[in-house]
């Protein structure tokens, strides 16, 4: 199931695709492995797919006037190591590569040093020695921005703060961040403000919450609240599941899927009570 985090990137990259082409601009400039001087658009080629073998996001870039693909990126966001990637990136390009008949790369955008080592592997496709070497943007490849820089691409400071949020630079590219969106349509100046509040380092909000004047401070943007609320309800799911197996009570596959898949938060909290006392699984479900 994809954490809060992971929606929270996909959304930013998928509302604006061009922000991929600027991070590829400014990791590999020039030498990059492929013309990253065209347009790029978003095009959507995981509606036949079943839900495992889709790709968080898919971009093709073509040159002005010039409606063919000139090349597709396959995006995806990966937040932590998972061996079940290097099986499935494969199709994605392969799937990307026959529907748009041109050069497909895969771009993996990776938060931490130690997921994008993991990600930068060469993943063999054969016995003949063919491989597939994902391009990894990882936090080395984000730049610091500066506030000029966040005023005039206020998403690429977004990832900016995202990738290096531990970092003694946190808090300049949060005052950065808060800045630009004094600019920003009021939506997206809520939403940026609020993933600067929740995602920065702990030293680096004090700091700003200072500076604003703000404590306790609470999501505004719609975007973010719904995300935490969803959040809260996956992490209910869990424990139930948890105390559960603690317990040593069975649980079938139709009743993880139920618990799992239930958006009702009172509900699930009704379920994490039971599961403390319940003799046996269907005991939470009486009634």
């Amino acid at each position: 199931m994809p954490s809060f985090e992971h929606e929270l990137l996909v959304a930013l990259l998928r509302e604006h695709p061009d922000l991929v082409v600027s991070l590829l601009r400014f990791a590999f400039g020039p030498d990059a492995p492929f013309d990253i001087e065209v347009a790029p658009a978003s095009e959507n080629l995981t509606d036949l797919q079943p839900a495992e073998y889709r790709a968080d996001l898919v971009v093709v870039l073509r040159s002005p006037g010039d409606p063919r693909p000139r090349r597709g990126l396959v995006i995806e966001v990966q937040l932590r190591p998972d061996a079940a990637k290097r099986l499935t990136w494969p199709v994605y390009v392969a799937v990307a590569r026959a529907r748009l008949r041109c050069p497909v790369t895969l771009v993996v955008i990776a938060l931490d040093a130690t997921t994008a080592r993991w990600c930068a592997a060469p993943i063999p496709l054969d016995d003949n020695a063919s491989e597939l070497r994902p391009l990894v943007l990882g936090p080395g490849r984000v730049p610091i921005v500066d506030a000029e820089t966040a005023r005039r691409h206020p998403e690429l400071a977004v990832l900016s703060l995202l990738a290096h949020r531990d970092d003694a630079s946190a808090l300049q590219i949060g005052r950065a961040v808060l800045a630009a969106c004094e600019h920003l349509d009021p939506d997206y100046a809520a939403l940026y403000a609020d993933i600067v509040m929740g995602f920065v380092n702990e030293a680096a909000r004090r700091v700003l919450e200072a500076e604003m004047h703000l404590e306790n401070y609470e999501p505004r943007s719609e975007f973010l609240r719904n995300l935490k609320d969803r959040g809260r309800v996956e992490a209910f799911g869990r424990a139930v599941l948890k105390v559960l197996e603690a317990r040593g009570l069975p649980v079938t596959a139709a009743q993880s899927v139920a618990i799992t898949g239930c958006d009702d938060l009172d509900m699930l909290e009704t379920w994490l009570a039971r599961a403390v006392t319940a003799s046996h699984t269907d005991d939470l479900f009486a009634g």
